[in-house]
Order: structure tokens, then C-alpha cells, then sequence
């Protein structure tokens, strides 16, 4: 299973062995690539996501396109968008967002928050499943870069999450607001670990985003029924660096679709978090500054909110252990019980001389459910 930048490995004796779910798709053929880049036209690059599937499609787009002007960034995407910059002889500038409170309707308000969409621009993301959206999209990646943005749609959405995929109404939110710009281009990049790049989708916000959906429909789909017992990775990578996106991509899938709502179900995740907590709000809560319990409209958002919100209100149906390397003081405030190695998984969720059956998926975060 990957875990972090590395592989994990335990064994599952057959009487207590239900079934492995991993989709095998196809990695996207080179040529698909080179189609998309010669896609794309003049005007300016704003880089969103950092995965290795995107840092290879910037590589082909910046080889092929002499006319991509400039790469702009959030500043947690600095550093590679400089080095992109200065490899390929472009500009690279910070989109520097204010914080004020909005001023009028937020549909009006937007050019002025993100003054460089009002030129041609190709906005670039990789997608996942996150609470709030669903399935991330460049038009709900663009909405979450205004910091007052993200407060409203928390505050008006964040009563009824986690979504699923194709049913956000936050989703629907972020698109409506972005069909606004016909300036704005984008291209959503679907990736599995271990296989690389397994689709493209190239248009307009809503386009785009109903692309992705169809592309991990189709690419990634597995069938199962609802079980007791499940151990699940979480991709390794972006996927795992953090307990923020670990819950977010990768548990959240798991107790909304595969685990049964039982008090004597056990799930069991594998995530590494080797850059800790990843947010404000869950840092807060360990450290006993926040209660997402309260009332959300009584809570000053902050980030990772709504995770915290979705994992508090699935939590209480499911025994829920893990392997970290996070400090046991930080699982056990999310009622975590902690295992010390990838081999007592399987031991972690059955009793002795139990023939208990337990469902295994290495990679939950790159998966898509049926019913």
C-alpha cells in the first residue's frame, strides 16, 4: 500500500480475506498530452495545483507553447512556479488577495478579488475528492484562493456536508460564479498513484468539471457492497502528507460509501501525515481552541473547517484506527487508535480465531463508488 514516499506491506490470512478493490486504469497515452498542450492559446498560466501530474503537463505545455506569457501562483506554489518560470524564460507573479469583507453580491465582487482573470488565462488544477465540492474543480480551487469566499460558501453549505461527487450545492456555487468570466480556461488533471496521468478535461468551469467527473466514472469505478472491517491507504503523496487530506480525499470515501454505520464496524487507514495536522482548524482543536460541535454559524471559519465539521459527524459510527507517524497525543483527539506497524493492521480489526472478512482498498482516494 503507499504510504507517504514509500510502500507498506502486511498479509491477510484467506478465511479472513473479503476482496482487494483497486482500479487498474490506463495511463493517459503521450499523444493525449501533446494534443491538449497545442490546445491551449495565448495568454497567461494560473498554476493551482503542484502534483507530478501537473508539473508533467507543464513541462510538455511550456516546451510546445512559445505563448504562454506569465505563471501566476498562490504563495504556496511559489517556488515551482519560479523555477518553471526561469527554466522556460517567463514571469512568475503572487496573486496577492486582499481580505477585506465583500463589497455588494460576491458574483460582483470577484474580478476585483482576482484582477489578473480579466485577461485571457488558463487556469490549471488537479482534481480529488474533498467534503465541501465534492470533486475539486478549477472553479471551487479558484473560490477557496479568496479567503472571504471560502467563509461565505462555508456559511451557507456547511449545515448539510460532506457532499458527494455529482451532488454539491457548494460545487454548483463555484461554477455559476465563474461562468461569469469567458475569459477563464481550464484544464483539470485526473491521477492515480502509482499509474501517473489518466485524463485531461479542457474547457470552460462547468465543462471541465463535468469532464473530470466522467473521466474518474469511467476510469476509476469500483463496485462493493458495505462491509465491517475495512483497511484502506490513502494514495501516498499529496494524498497522505497531511491528517487534513488524508480525511479529506481518502477517509471520507470509505465511511460515506464502503463501511457499514454500526457500532461494532472497524475501519482501519494507513496515512503517513508526515507534515502534520495540515490546518488551522485541526490544530485548534487539538490544542483545545476550537469546538466545531457549536453551531457552525457561531464559528469563525478557518482552514480545514469544513473537514473537521464532515469527520465529527461520521465519526461516531465507526471505530476508526491508524497508522501514523503523528504524535499519539494528536490521534487520540480524534479518537484515533493508534497501531505501531502496517503488519497489525489486519490483527487491529479481528478478534482471535475470528473469521471475520475484511475489505482492502491500497489507494481510497482514487477511486469512484457505485451503487
Amino acid at each position: 500500500m503507499p504510504y507517504g514516499p514509500v510502500e507498506v506491506s502486511f498479509d491477510i490470512k484467506q478465511e479472513n480475506l473479503s476482496q482487494i478493490l483497486e482500479p487498474s486504469p490506463p495511463k493517459l497515452a503521450p499523444e493525449e498530452l501533446d494534443i491538449t498542450a497545442d490546445k491551449v492559446v495565448d495568454g497567461n498560466l494560473l498554476l493551482l495545483s503542484g502534483t507530478p501530474g501537473v508539473q508533467k503537463f507543464l513541462d510538455i505545455l511550456l516546451a510546445r507553447n512559445k505563448n504562454v506569457k506569465k505563471i501566476l501562483h498562490p504563495k504556496s506554489l511559489g517556488a515551482l512556479s519560479r523555477r518553471k518560470a526561469q527554466e522556460f524564460s517567463l514571469q512568475a507573479e503572487q496573486l496577492d488577495l486582499p481580505e477585506e469583507p465583500l463589497d455588494g453580491p460576491v458574483s460582483e465582487t470577484l474580478p476585483k478579488r482576482v484582477p489578473a482573470l480579466g485577461t485571457k488565462t488558463l487556469v490549471v488544477s488537479s482534481v480529488h475528492y474533498e467534503p465541501m465540492f465534492g470533486l475539486t474543480s478549477a472553479a471551487s480551487e479558484l473560490t477557496k484562493l479568496v479567503p472571504e469566499l471560502k467563509r461565505y460558501v462555508f456559511g451557507e453549505f456547511g449545515t448539510d456536508l460532506p457532499f458527494f461527487p455529482q451532488k454539491s450545492p457548494a460545487q454548483d456555487f463555484a461554477l455559476n460564479l465563474f461562468d461569469s468570466l469567458p475569459s477563464l480556461n481550464c484544464l483539470e488533471i485526473t491521477e492515480k498513484s502509482g499509474v501517473g496521468m489518466i485524463g485531461l478535461a479542457l474547457g470552460d468551469a462547468r465543462a471541465s468539471h463535468l469532464k473530470s467527473l466522467e473521466i474518474r466514472n469511467e476510469a476509476l469505478p469500483i463496485q462493493a457492497q458495505k462491509a465491517e472491517r475495512v483497511i484502506f491507504g490513502c494514495g501516498g503523496g499529496e494524498n497522505d502528507k497531511n491528517l487534513t487530506e488524508a480525511f479529506s480525499r481518502a477517509l471520507f470515501p470509505i465511511l460515506m460509501n464502503i463501511a457499514l454505520t454500526d457500532s461494532d464496524s472497524k475501519i482501519c487507514m494507513l496515512a503517513e501525515c508526515g507534515s502534520g495536522l495540515g490546518s488551522e482548524a485541526f490544530l485548534r482543536f487539538v490544542t483545545g481552541r476550537l469546538e466545531p460541535r457549536s453551531k457552525i454559524g457561531s464559528v469563525e471559519y478557518v482552514d480545514g473547517l469544513e473537514v473537521l465539521v464532515a469527520f465529527q459527524k461520521l465519526q461516531a459510527d465507526f471505530e476508526l484506527k491508524v497508522l501514523t507517524t503523528l504524535p499519539n497525543f494528536y490521534a487520540t483527539k480524534f479518537d484515533l487508535e493508534t497501531i505501531e506497524g502496517a503488519r497489525e493492521a489486519p490483527g487491529s480489526l479481528l478478534q482471535q480465531g475470528s473469521r471475520a472478512k475484511i475489505l482492502v482498498l491500497p489507494d481510497a482516494s482514487s477511486v469512484s463508488f457505485r451503487a
